[in-house]
């Protein structure tokens, strides 16, 4: 495929340029993985160029060159394209977004949706959100329904109208029905979430496929509201099917969503003429996929007109995605199963949407990729990809989720949302059906907010107070907020949240669930001294994993003991091995502080007052906590564990350690207290 646009495939030129070479470009990246016995190539010229040049070069390209599918010609060089990581500069926000008219396509669910939720939360414009789904009298009653309710009247109520209503009602008649309806109630719930965080909301129904429809839907938000600030294009359809087995009809049913609807958004005048724009493109459109034709050149389509609007002096942008774990279209059975194949990683919905608003707010590029590593799909190696960088985000950081305030050697404040879905490992760790963020998980948490308000990576945290568990109560999210403050040559660390209703209104006063304190100049530990006993040749457990398991309540990924090796009232010996289940599903985060082997010296302690007490204690509080290194946990580790007797309060104490069989340490505990239980 030879073009003659700018040499470097439109981002090289500042002229304003029809967006229809996108089209070329996604459709043939997806052609050349397809057609994988022929030699596919994307040419791209300066308008200049003599036909004897654009000719030669071709040639040149098919019989010489290597495999890579594109080159870009242009001041006598040969040019291919490279995505790099960088940062976003959050010094100076460049779009004022509060109390501005925003208008989200595709809007009403899914990834639109969780958007539309974090703009309203980060800057509070009024949104209007513009999407097909019916919104309806019955939306409410079925938003305030449970699943298990939902499910009822599924099988119930609905399949009873609908064999009323036809001939012939079938299985697949009732899901489409129910999928419209639960649609619907979603929808619901969201707009009411959006209320409730205080931003003014709108909501039209408009099939953009539909000119009439359209038309009339853009002149009545006019009508309504005026032109609004700027747009978010999240609107498309996605049916993956190979080229040759696709109907000029499929394609373009798939493309116009994305890409037709765009330039008729543009043209109904529905946002300001100084408005912004922004694209939402896919990776298919940048590095090509299989199946993917008709959507990837509408993406990148849309990213060429982000462009061609950028260079027309209208602040616009594309960001092309990549799959999202949990939701959107990377989540379809088959599709899902194909990337992961693929060794792609997905990122998760919040991450994404977080760097979204920011990039709104504070960009200033016309096109950003948000992605972690693309594996496989990456043929030409064009997305250098760092496991190292920080995460688009915001923070480098997992449980640094959202920074709210930073002052780098002062203080912090940060926000993580607490979910099943995100933290997956929380299943591990359920009491009674409810899950606990564990305090391993606590101290973890601590150590990436040390880092990150002091820029040093902490090898010791102290005086560390489980004070009011965190519980996913109903497996509900939980909105935590970390904080730490500077004082007296440290810092001191805290995790908090607050009761809010379904009304967004705050109930009670903040609860402060763990405490802990960071010294910039640590004590360090007391290894040489502990007389850890040489780890044996031969392993022969008293107590089984299969055993210590039947009476702790962890679930897979928080099986962190292989066995204990010898238990005396005075002393506890274990085996950490390090589980096979992953704490998450998708990509496990870079962790500081080798919170699973803190566990297992947690669970070994616990052990012992188990064999000897005949109580199942629980982590209360920790004189300090040390690691040796900040690394991934080893396979393999020694735990050794010394009883020291029981306080006034009846609470057990202890010093414990973790090490390999070279006697070197990774971990320490000293004055390590346990809690009875009531479980």
């Amino acid at each position: 495929m030879v073009t003659a646009l700018d040499g470097a495939f439109g981002y090289k030129t500042k002229e304003v340029y029809d967006p229809v070479y996108g089209a070329i470009h996604g459709l043939t990246l997806c052609l050349r993985k397809e057609l994988d016995k022929s030699i596919v190539k994307m040419l791209d010229f300066e308008p200049a160029s003599t036909p004897q040049t654009i000719v030669q070069k071709t040639f040149y390209e098919l019989l010489y060159s290597d495999k890579h599918l594109m080159a870009g010609y242009a001041g006598g060089k040969r040019y291919s394209l490279i995505t790099k990581p960088e940062l976003l500069e959050k010094d100076k926000e460049r779009v004022a977004l509060k109390g501005r008219k925003v208008l989200v396509t595709g809007g009403g669910r899914g990834l639109g949706a969780l958007f539309s939720r974090l703009l309203a939360q980060k800057h509070q414009p009024h949104i209007v959100l513009l999407d097909i789904i019916e919104l309806n009298e019955n939306s409410a009653r079925l938003a305030a329904m449970s699943e298990e309710e939902l499910k009822a009247y599924k099988t119930g109520t609905l399949w009873e109208e609908l064999k009323k209503k036809m001939d012939k009602a079938t299985p697949a008649v009732l899901e489409r029905e129910f999928t419209r309806l639960k649609d619907s109630a979603g929808l619901y719930r969201s707009i009411e979430a959006l209320k409730a965080l205080g931003v003014q909301v709108s909501y039209y129904k408009c099939d953009l496929n539909d000119k009439e429809v359209f038309d009339s839907v853009m002149a009545k938000i006019k009508a309504d509201l005026g032109q609004l600030d700027g747009a978010v294009h999240f609107a498309g359809l996605e049916r993956s099917k190979l080229v040759v087995d696709k109907t000029l009809e499929e394609f373009f049913m798939i493309f116009n969503t994305k890409a037709s609807a765009a330039v008729n958004l543009l043209k109904s005048g529905v946002v300001k003429e100084k408005g912004f724009w922004v694209m939402i493109s896919s990776i298919a459109g940048k590095y090509g996929n299989l199946g993917q034709s008709d959507y990837a050149a509408a993406s990148d389509y849309i990213s060429k007109l982000a462009i061609s609007l950028t260079n027309k002096g209208v602040r616009a942008f594309s960001v092309d995605m990549t799959a999202y774990a949990n939701i959107g279209m990377g989540i379809r059975p088959g599709v899902e199963a194909f990337l992961k194949s693929q060794e792609l990683d997905f990122i998760y919905p919040e991450e994404g949407m977080n760097a979204l608003v920011d990039e709104l707010a504070y960009g200033r590029i016309p096109e950003i990729v948000l992605s972690a590593s693309l594996g496989k799909l990456d043929w030409d190696k064009q997305l250098r990809f760092d496991p190292g960088f920080p995460n688009a985000g915001g923070s480098e950081y997992h449980f640094i989720e959202r920074t709210v305030k930073s002052v780098k050697g002062l203080e912090l404040e940060a926000a993580k949302e607490l979910t099943l879905e995100k933290d997956p490992f929380l299943a591990d760790h359920a009491i009674n059906g409810t899950p606990y963020l564990p305090g391993v998980m606590g101290i973890e948490t601590f150590a990436e907010a040390a880092a990150a308000v002091s820029g040093e990576v902490p090898k010791e945290l102290r005086n560390l107070r489980f004070a009011v568990p965190v519980k996913l109560l109903r497996n509900k999210p939980v909105n935590a907020s970390i904080k730490a403050a500077a004082s007296k040559g440290g810092y001191d660390l805290r995790i908090e949240s607050d009761f809010v209703n379904a009304k967004g209104v705050k109930l009670g006063e903040t609860r402060t669930h763990f405490t802990a304190r960071f010294e910039t100049k640590p004590a360090g530990g007391s290894w040489e001294s502990a007389g850890a006993p040489q780890p044996p040749k031969h392993a022969k457990y008293k107590v089984t994993a299969e055993e210590i398991y039947k009476v702790y309540f962890h679930g897979p990924s928080f099986r962190v003991l292989d066995g204990i090796l010898s238990i005396e009232k005075d002393a506890v010996l274990a085996v950490f091995k390090r589980p096979a289940a992953a704490l998450w599903r998708v990509k496990t985060p870079k962790l500081l502080f080798h919170p699973m082997v803190i566990e297992g010296m947690f669970q070994a302690c616990g052990w012992r007052d188990i064999h000897f007490d005949r109580r199942l204690t629980l982590p209360d509080a920790i004189g300090s906590v040390i690691v040796y290194d900040n690394g991934p946990d080893p396979d393999r580790l020694f735990l050794y564990a010394k009883y020291k007797g029981m306080n006034e309060e009846g609470r057990t104490r202890f010093d414990a350690w973790a090490y390999d069989s070279e006697m070197r340490p990774v971990a320490e505990l000293k004055d390590y207290l346990m809690i009875p239980s009531e479980i």
